[in-house]
């Protein structure tokens, strides 16, 4: 067990210090600063508030727009149409809205300076025609509950419904699509992570075969402990990037800028709870079984450089689960999708889908876990065994040619086994 740590420990601190972690690990959070920081000053720019100038001998018109503070301010210096005509030629400010009455009728020219601040010109055309309105109940002398009678809008309920199985189920949108955006974060997280983590313990593997380090390190230690030391530390170092992700998240919710893209009336936390679970199930599971082949993968390589071809199926295999996911994002109640979500190296990809859908039932899902567990276990052990017999054959043939003398040899060696045992 003190070899196995021995193991572990260098691993771990050697790739936690090197320059590509570290980068690795600040290049996401730099790239989403610098969107964010982006976002910040573009929504700043959008939420100053226009200022214009307003011109009316109607003292009801004036006193209703000076106390308009959201859309836009007025300039109360500006009273006269050629103050306000100056102050636009000067960019002082963006607009000016010049009104007249007439016989209780409401005519107004409004311009404005492009490229400024824009008004809201729907807003100021709501105001006006609630004065006018006001005018034209006066004239026809309609009382206060008239007045509020014809003012009162029309109620529309409105409500998003999904068809399942013939059966209409209700369906809350921003429920649904915060479901479905973590889901989609999800899939590409994982996607993200085997690519990375398949290449670090299968170049790990190889560097130490392709210098003849292996033979040194094996005549000290079982391949078993070897194995399992390399897959454990490479396990905490994805641990280790994930903790510093979550203490970057923890820290950035302490700003108020960031609490405000957060809706106060959302309970996120409530929401995302019955998919965290089984998320973070699939998320570890799936790094674990790439992780697995991975490492067999790279024990039978001779030459670092060729670790990029020997991790070729995993590439191949973890897009063909993305794309699964990306098609799920789309529709979950496809026969394929249903299918692909039971199978070990997709289940990953898609079920989050099914499960922020709903589409998927507790059984289902149940049953999806435990035949990840069961395959990734016999995964792990039929790795092991030809990861014992090929992590020392040095061959330049192709990787078919390996399996088939790794076969051989684990074969070779329980006759052997038996005949001493008996």
């Amino acid at each position: 067990m003190n070899k196995f740590w021995i193991i572990v420990g260098q691993v771990y601190k050697k790739n936690v210090k090197s320059v590509g972690f570290i980068t690795m690990m600040l290049s996401p959070i730099i790239m989403i600063g610098i969107i964010a920081a982006i976002i910040y000053f573009i929504g700043n720019s959008f939420d100053s508030v226009p200022t214009i100038a307003v011109i009316s001998d109607s003292q009801e018109i004036q006193q209703l727009f000076q106390a308009e503070e959201e859309q836009f301010v007025v300039d109360e210096s500006l009273s006269t149409l050629e103050d306000a005509r100056t102050a636009v030629e000067s960019e002082i400010i963006d607009a000016y809205l010049s009104v007249n009455t007439d016989n209780n009728h409401i005519t107004a020219d409004f311009v404005e300076v492009s490229g400024l601040d824009s008004v809201d010109l729907n807003y100021i055309t709501s105001l006006l025609a609630a004065v006018q309105l006001d005018l034209q109940s006066q004239a026809l002398g309609l009382s206060s509950d008239d007045m509020m009678a014809l003012n009162t809008p029309p109620t529309i309920n409105s409500s998003t419904v999904a068809v399942d199985d013939g059966n209409i189920i209700e369906n809350d949108n921003i429920d649904e699509a915060i479901k479905t955006g973590a889901a989609y974060f999800i899939c590409i997280a994982i996607f993200m992570f085997i690519m990375t983590y398949s290449s670090i313990i299968a170049e790990e593997i190889a560097s130490e075969k392709g210098t003849r380090i292996m033979e040194i390190v094996l005549s000290s230690v079982s391949s078993t402990t070897h194995f399992f030391g390399k897959l454990t530390a490479i396990f905490l170092i994805c641990l280790t990037q994930i903790a510093f992700y979550g203490l970057v998240f923890a820290v950035a919710l302490q700003f108020d800028f960031v609490q405000n893209l957060i809706p106060s009336d959302l309970d996120i936390v409530n929401l995302l709870s019955g998919m965290v679970g089984v998320a973070l199930f699939y998320f570890v599971a799936g790094i674990v079984l790439f992780a697995v082949i991975a490492a067999f993968l790279g024990s039978m390589v001779t030459k670092i450089e060729d670790v990029s071809k020997a991790v070729t199926p995993i590439i191949f295999i973890a897009l063909a689960g993305f794309y699964g996911g990306m098609f799920a994002f789309a529709s979950t109640t496809n026969p394929i999708i249903k299918i692909g979500s039971h199978i070990p190296f997709f289940s990953p990809f898609i079920m989050p889908f099914r499960i922020a859908a709903e589409t998927v039932s507790n059984v289902e899902v149940g049953i999806s876990m435990l035949v990840m567990v069961a395959f990734t276990v016999l995964v792990t052990f039929i790795s092991l065994l030809l990861y014992r017999s090929n992590v020392l054959i040095y061959s330049e043939s192709n990787m078919f040619k390996i399996i088939k003398t790794s076969i051989r040899n684990v074969k070779n060696d329980r006759k052997k086994t038996q005949q001493v045992e008996s």
